[in-house]
């Protein structure tokens, strides 16, 4: 059993938790965390500092971009201090920032400072590439693709939970102390890890464990693959809200109508991510990715919020099963390693935004159709790519 409960010691019995158990619990009220503020965004910057909703929308880009940004160039070195000064360290260390970058947006008083967070947050945002260190050094081998899956969907349905929560709790109380409640969330996980007991550091005399040139060339085509898919993963995120308005949603209700959006795209996202990566194997990842180049064209041509959002739960569903995939390939099982994979669906998810918002512009005719085309053809381009490194690898191994 993962987890037996002694009712004298209800405490204690976090301490008995699997390992990779409780990564998933860590990460899904992480997730929550991070994404309590995901469906409305745009909406607080449009409202707070008097912003257009597509100048809002520009500027969620770009924090976005900013952020990711640095978590990508941060995750490896955060693997490589969870190889050597152990995970939970690395693990208190971005709580304790993320408490700080949260508090710093609730006060905010301009654009700008939202920007300087976001950018903070890169910095302490590395918290998946710390539970995948976990997941990767507790499970074996032939195990992983399943256990990092398990975990994406976790990592999934707190991101697709917390809109929903971020957005009642907004309506309510307001933006600024819901971006409060995210910091309290954060203090709120401190003492789930300080029971834990999580995987030692590597020992530095253990050069035969240690992760070599040899190993980052091994990822490369993961690396590549990774950050093409999460570009068309993450491309949309801050333009629901505008695409919403542009089918005829009006402003009083886009802040529900983006929740449902997210939400619904993340259950189908979650939902998918376990089964496919049981059915998906290196020859069928090309042509989930061209799956999801088709749909992602489609959706420039709806005429309605119900045809939008039905779209979204399609893409979210073919997608879900390339990433789990390409984690859990040639990791390496050790934290150096899942740093430069995590990194790379932190580049991914930094272009993305950023050139979807920038072929947006003004939002003017054809603007959307331009976006959705490129966006539909960095999917193509990583279906042929997924060919070329895995499909014809895969048969050439078992000839």
């Amino acid at each position: 059993m993962l987890l037996e409960i002694d009712a004298r010691h209800p405490i204690r019995t976090l301490t008995r938790l699997d390992t990779a158990t409780a990564a998933l619990l860590i990460q899904f009220l992480v997730s929550v965390s991070f994404m309590l503020m995901g469906s409305f965004m745009p909406l607080f910057i449009s409202s707070e500092f008097n912003e257009t909703l597509i100048e809002a929308t520009g500027w969620t880009g770009t924090s976005s971009f900013i952020a990711s940004t640095i978590m990508a160039i941060t995750a490896p070195f955060l693997g490589w201090m969870c190889d050597r000064i152990g995970t939970k360290k690395v693990l208190l260390f971005v709580l304790a920032g993320n408490i700080v970058v949260y508090s710093g947006m609730a006060f905010s008083t301009n654009v700008l400072q939202i920007v300087f967070f976001r950018a903070l947050q890169g910095g302490f945002g590395g918290m998946s590439t710390v539970m995948f260190a976990i997941v990767a050094s507790a499970v074996p081998a032939h195990d992983l693709k399943k256990a990092l899956s398990y975990q994406m969907a976790a990592m999934t349905m707190g991101g697709l939970v917390a809109p929903g929560i971020g957005g009642v709790l907004a309506a309510v109380i307001g933006y600024r102390l819901t971006m409060g409640a995210s910091a309290i969330l954060f203090v709120l996980i401190f003492p789930l890890v300080l029971i834990l007991t999580l995987p030692p550091p590597t020992s530095k005399d253990a050069d035969s464990k240690s992760f070599k040139l040899s190993d980052l060339r091994v990822l490369i085509p993961d690396i590549v693959s990774l950050i093409l898919v999460y570009i068309c993963i993450s491309f949309m995120a801050p333009t629901v809200s505008w695409f919403l308005n542009s089918l005829g949603v009006p402003k009083d209700q886009l802040l529900l109508w983006t929740a449902v959006a997210t939400i619904l795209n993340g259950v189908a996202f979650a939902v998918a991510t376990p089964l496919l990566s049981k059915a998906a194997t290196d020859r069928t990842l090309p042509f989930l990715s061209v799956g999801a180049a088709v749909a992602i064209m489609a959706t420039a041509f709806v005429f309605n919020p119900v045809q939008f959002i039905a779209l979204r739960i399609v893409i979210g569903a073919v997608q879900a099963g390339i990433p789990p995939n390409l984690l859990g390939g040639k990791s390496g099982r050790r934290g150096t390693g899942m740093g430069f994979l995590n990194s790379a669906r932190f580049f991914g998810m930094a272009m993305g935004p950023i050139l979807a918002t920038t072929i947006l512009g003004d939002g003017l005719p054809p603007r959307s159709l331009y976006m959705y085309a490129a966006m539909a053809a960095i999917s193509l381009i990583a279906a042929v790519f997924l060919y070329l490194t895995h499909t014809k690898k895969a048969v050439k191994e078992e000839i």
